[in-house]
């Protein structure tokens, strides 16, 4: 099955970014090694992002077994951020976790499952956490985290393409329109731009500010 198209990751950073400052917790970027999201709050508590589509955090361990070391470790926090609706622009959702509680989830779950005696090569190194619920799992071990860490989710509202990469607020620059109003008027060209703009970016109208250079 062909899946829809993604969010970008720097849409979903940016909009996680503003939904912290937001929560009077902005943070600070920090340098880091390969594509690690590395950030600092105020009180210097470290942060790492993670930003997915879908509604997972993807963990990838070591080795199998259950001392692995696993690769959201090494930060005080997680912020977790995607998409409301999976792999649809628009409104998103973050949740600020303390890196020891995702740890343990991860750990126990894979125990769990290992405790299963699944039909494994042995070398199972991806150790998912889903926050939707699944109907066909009673005990939910790897899943409805949106429920068990409903705490965790930050308050307020971020849209994809409604802020920059640094978690300020975007002004849509428009050189030229060629979209006609309905009464002809230049104010009604830019209000029907707008409305396409919001509609194509999945954000409230309110959100769409346009910048007109001649």
């Amino acid at each position: 099955m062909t899946k829809s198209p993604r969010v970008s990751n720097d849409a979903l950073l940016a909009a996680g970014l503003d939904l912290m400052r937001q929560n009077g917790r902005p943070l600070t970027k920090v340098e880091s090694f390969g594509r690690a999201m590395m950030y600092q709050l105020p009180d210097s508590k470290s942060v790492r992002v993670r930003t997915c589509n879908d509604h997972i955090l993807i963990v990838l361990a070591s080795k199998a077994s259950k001392n692995a070391k696993l690769n959201i470790e090494g930060t005080d926090f997680l912020l977790i951020v995607m998409p409301e609706i999976e792999r649809t622009p628009g409104k998103v959702k973050a949740y600020l976790v303390p890196t020891k509680d995702a740890v343990e989830a991860s750990r126990k779950g894979q125990q769990v499952w290992l405790d299963s005696k699944p039909n494994t090569k042995g070398d199972n190194k991806t150790w998912n956490i889903w926050f939707r619920r699944d109907p066909n799992e009673p005990e939910n071990i790897w899943n409805d985290y949106a429920t068990k860490w409903a705490e965790y989710q930050l308050k307020g509202e971020a849209f994809t393409h409604s802020v920059n990469v640094d978690g300020t607020k975007a002004v849509t620059a428009v050189n030229s329109v060629t979209a006609i109003g309905t009464d002809g008027s230049f104010k009604a060209v830019v209000e029907t731009a707008r409305q396409m703009i919001s509609k194509a970016a999945g954000v409230p109208l309110d959100a769409v500010k346009i910048t007109v250079g001649f």
